[in-house]
């Protein structure tokens, strides 16, 4: 597994466990690092689809008044004051982010392109807006007879009166608390909450938990190889171990010493086979066993073992076949070795009378690596547990390594005996 480093791709989405799988088309931008380009283009997407609802609703209700009770400038500066803020910040914040400068310093500076927004809306609004509502008017019917811009009011409720027009809709209480100079206070920080919320505002604490979020995320990857390491380095000493341990060898140099009296040319053959399999075990104990992990590398060993077992016990036959275009595949280290042992520990070992095992590489159906093992021995339940390594390490390395693309099956055969199969992505080694 290779570790995250804390500054993924900014056009990639983020991990799925940082945003999970739960988002539709109007949210699918929050798949994406906060102010990155995707997400801007996606927030944008959506919030103009609500800002064009509200405007349309505005808009409709304008058009439900007289023309001469149509305040078109302050449509326009509502527009403007809503539409602006929710292009210019995710831009700024995604131009910030391209820098890849240091998290804090790009904290600071997301935060202040928002306040920068936010007060160039209101410089805009105290400065430009009143010489823009003018010229609007001036083009739309809004002056008076004095060249003055009439003083319409759009209210929260989108009712709209011209106050003492003859003929003209009468201002309610809350019209008349609008015009107020305490309503124009309310109304200058509503819209600098509008002007901040549409500029990122909270898109801020996403892109702290989105910083939090990768920083756990890396740590947590990041332990679980260094696990997944030493429960390899556990795998490997403890095949390597059992390959080679005391008794293993002190039972073969004694069939070796009883051969060499009763029957010179076996004893000679148990020797050969020893020094083979020795030759294809013993390199795996000064490396990582990385070189080895191919289907020709592994066969070769289980060969060896099958040998020198065969050699030990007469009684038993092998066959080792894979076809030449596998040999190359990638096939994880003292698995297929493993199999094999439990093939003959727990199948051949407790039967009583000839016994054979089958070690064969394949290609399913479904572009899936197979390897077998296969013995004709005493079948399920019929012998004691034996040393070594679990069936139940090996499913868990191979979730470690493959996830879900990756099976180890155990069935009995209609005959007698068991067919261990190892499925596993074909990759070929480089």
């Amino acid at each position: 597994m290779t570790p995250m480093t804390s500054a993924p791709p900014l056009d990639g989405p983020l991990p799925l466990e940082l945003t999970g799988r739960a988002h539709g088309w109007f949210t699918r931008y929050r798949r994406y690092p906060v102010f990155s380009r995707p997400w801007a283009r996606g927030r944008v997407r959506s919030v103009a689809l609500v800002v064009g609802l509200v405007l349309l609703l505005v808009v409709a209700r304008v058009l439900g008044n007289d023309a001469q009770a149509r305040p078109w400038s302050s449509v326009l500066d509502l527009a403007i004051g809503m539409v602006v803020p929710m292009l210019a910040g995710p831009w700024l914040g995604s131009v910030i982010r391209r820098r890849r400068w240091p998290q804090r310093v790009e904290g600071w500076a997301l935060a202040a392109a928002i306040v920068a927004v936010v007060g160039a809306m209101a410089l805009f609004e105290n400065v430009a807006a009143g010489p823009m509502k003018h010229w609007v008017a001036a083009h739309t019917g809004e002056l008076d007879e004095r060249g003055q811009r009439r003083d319409l009011v759009l209210t929260l409720g989108v009712d709209i009166a011209e106050p003492g027009r003859p003929g003209g809709k009468a201002m309610r209480d809350e019209d008349a608390m609008l015009a107020s100079p305490e309503a124009a206070n309310v109304s200058t920080l509503f819209r600098g909450l509008i002007s901040f919320l549409l500029a990122g505002g909270l898109a801020l604490r996403g892109w702290m938990r989105e910083r939090d979020g990768l920083a756990a995320l890396q740590r947590e990857r990041a332990l679980t190889e260094a696990q997944a390491q030493r429960r390899e380095a556990e795998l490997r000493l403890s095949v390597l171990a059992a390959q080679v341990e005391p008794h293993f060898l002190f039972n073969t140099l004694a069939g070796v010493r009883g051969a060499i009296a009763t029957d010179p040319v076996r004893a000679s053959e148990m020797i050969d086979r020893l020094a083979d399999y020795l030759r294809a075990a013993i390199p795996r104990l000064r490396s990582d066993g990385s070189a080895q992990a191919t289907v020709g590398a592994q066969f070769e060993l289980v060969r060896a073992y099958l040998g020198l077992m065969a050699a030990r016990m007469s009684r038993l036959a092998f066959s080792v076949d894979a076809p030449a275009e596998l040999l190359a595949a990638r096939c994880p280290p003292l698995m297929l070795i493993s199999l094999a042992e439990n093939a003959v520990k727990h199948g051949v070992e407790p039967k009583i009378g000839p016994a054979r095992v089958d070690v064969s590489a394949r290609r399913d159906d479904d572009g899936r690596l197979a390897l077998v093992v296969e013995d004709d021995g005493v079948g399920f339940g019929a012998s004691a547990a034996g040393s070594g390594i679990g069936l139940s390490n090996l499913r868990e390395r191979l979730a470690q390594l493959y996830g879900a693309r990756a099976t180890l099956t155990l069935k009995a055969r209609p005959g007698g005996g068991v067919a261990a199969t190892l499925s596993l992505p074909l990759e070929t080694s480089p």
